[in-house]
């Protein structure tokens, strides 16, 4: 008997500019299709005809023998997020997939390996993610007042009765520009920043860029630094 399936995935887009959040809300729910390379044992990804990823190496092997079984797949984007180099410039694009199947109970199904909180190294260990929830509450005065580089506190919310995982952003005087996103805080796994933090681990945060204005919602790009926060 065959069984709907389901995965996520992200796929990583060099060159692809999503800072501005009136593009990345554009991408949400667009289609895009698997397909075997040509040239390579890889699967790239595509969208409306244009390449613009491909799936991790372990991911993709899978689908490629799911599609030598002729298995098809929906795919959809589901969220996006801009990361950046040097003087905040954008670099490449982080593209949440989630793809749907219909395999037969005997067939293996697609499976997507954990991937802890990944950290760069330099004078501390650090990585980069928006903050989530930033259109609730009045967020958006709070946002405005805001400047590049402003150091800002993480706070657990274990009791949040959305997320067991929740984690606040704060700026130092207390008001509340948002969330860490659920894909980082993970709660309830123990790669996620939310069990890091529930082990004693102590991470800050600081802007890195403001998105938005003109007429758009405003949104914060942040860099979480692990260790007790400083001044900037």
């Amino acid at each position: 008997m065959a069984r709907r399936r389901v995965f996520q995935t992200k796929i990583e887009c060099v060159g692809m500019d999503v800072s501005m959040t009136a593009v990345r809300n554009a991408l949400i729910g667009r289609t895009v299709t698997f397909e075997k390379s040509l040239l390579a044992v890889e699967v790239i990804v595509r969208m409306d005809g244009v390449v613009i990823g491909v799936l991790d190496e372990t991911i993709g092997l899978q689908v490629i023998s799911a599609l030598e079984r002729g298995v098809s797949f929906t795919v959809a984007i589901k969220k996006a997020y801009q990361k950046y180099g040097e003087k905040f410039k954008p670099t490449t694009a982080s593209i949440y997939l989630k793809a749907e199947y219909v395999s037969e109970k005997d067939q293996p199904s697609i499976e997507v390996p954990k991937v802890p909180v990944q950290m760069h190294e330099g004078t501390s260990r650090s990585f980069f993610t928006t903050v989530a929830g930033v259109t609730h509450e009045g967020r958006q005065k709070i946002i405005a007042r805001c400047v590049v580089g402003e150091a800002l506190s993480l706070l657990r919310d274990p009791d949040n009765r959305f997320d067991r995982g929740a984690i606040r952003v704060l700026r130092l005087n207390g008001e509340q520009i948002g969330f860490i996103p659920a894909h980082v805080s993970r709660g309830g796994d123990s790669s996620g920043l939310a069990s890091q933090m529930d082990r004693g681990g102590k991470y800050w945060c600081r802007i890195k860029d403001l998105t938005g204005g003109a007429g758009m919602s405003l949104g914060v790009n942040s860099e979480i630094i692990e260790g007790e926060k400083r001044s900037v």
